[in-house]
């Protein structure tokens, strides 16, 4: 399908530094980071779930030290990270790291569902229903949950998402849409374009070769070996054209092949090739 671009100067985007694009540096070298390279906001690691994540909740000088440096810079939060969502959730557990982020501005948390390994099909009203408090936690405490697809995982692919926010059945429900993970999931610009918008609050962006990998590869794929933005395959402009106008986007790349640079080289990179991207939609 052809694209028809916007006309410039249309909408501005609001550019996230994910934290998957930086680790293992730390939140405050993150957020250093981001602000350096002219990002308006971060989105922040608070659940660890890799070996080399940093428990943030549980260090309360590193809290302090990550409102104070926010603070300093201006940096809003955009969403925060990561929520596994199963049929043994114990939401409770969410609780302060949700209260916290809401103290920082957060206006999204980041939720996944189980791995497919972990899936039994008899237990999905289970799943639902820890969606549901987990939303209505989220309603009390003013903080969005965001489902975001994988296809290793329970919820794998566009319509899966979709089918749990109907299934759940609460209007703050929403899905965040990464770049790579529709692709390798089967879906296409042209599918996001039969969503309702006021799903789609924000989205994760990066490339890839258009080339799939094979099946157990994908997860590796995801982690550690993303392109920056205009370096792939990926449909990227229409991508940005099928979604909202104006919608914020958080910038998840990391890539293994770019270990050798710092957290700062690595924020300017993904900021300049986004930056180009955009100026291309914008054209």
């Amino acid at each position: 399908m052809m694209m028809t671009h916007r006309p410039a100067g249309q909408t501005v985007n609001i550019l996230s530094l994910a934290a998957l694009t930086v680790l293992p540096a730390s939140p405050l070298e993150q957020i250093d980071a981001a602000h350096a390279a002219g990002f308006d906001a971060v989105g922040l690691r608070l659940q660890p779930v890799l070996p080399a994540d940093v428990d943030v909740m549980g260090n309360p000088t590193l809290l302090r030290d990550i409102e104070r440096r926010l603070a300093a810079t201006g940096l809003k939060v955009l969403d925060v990270e990561v929520f596994r969502v199963g049929p043994r959730t114990d939401i409770g557990s969410m609780l302060p790291a949700m209260e916290f982020a809401v103290g920082l501005g957060a206006k999204y948390m980041l939720c996944t569902s189980v791995l497919v390994a972990e899936h039994f099909a008899a237990e999905e009203p289970r799943t639902v229903d820890k969606f549901a408090e987990l939303c209505e936690a989220g309603a009390r405490l003013g903080i969005k949950p965001m489902l975001e697809f994988m296809i290793y995982r329970s919820i794998g692919t566009l319509d899966d998402a979709l089918r749990m926010v109907g299934l759940v059945q609460r209007p703050n429900l929403g899905i965040c849409v990464d770049a790579l993970h529709l692709s390798r999931s089967g879906g296409t610009p042209d599918s996001l374009r039969k969503v309702d918008p006021s799903l789609l609050c924000y989205a994760q962006i990066c490339d890839a070769p258009a080339a799939l990998p094979p099946a157990s590869q994908i997860p590796v794929e995801a982690l550690t070996q993303r392109l920056d933005p205009g370096e792939g395959s990926l449909p990227l402009l229409d991508l940005l054209d099928a979604l909202p106008p104006g919608i914020p986007l958080s910038l998840e790349v990391p890539a293994s092949h770019c270990a050798h640079l710092s957290t700062l080289q690595r924020a300017h990179a993904v900021a300049r090739c986004t930056r180009k991207l955009l100026q291309l939609m914008r054209a």
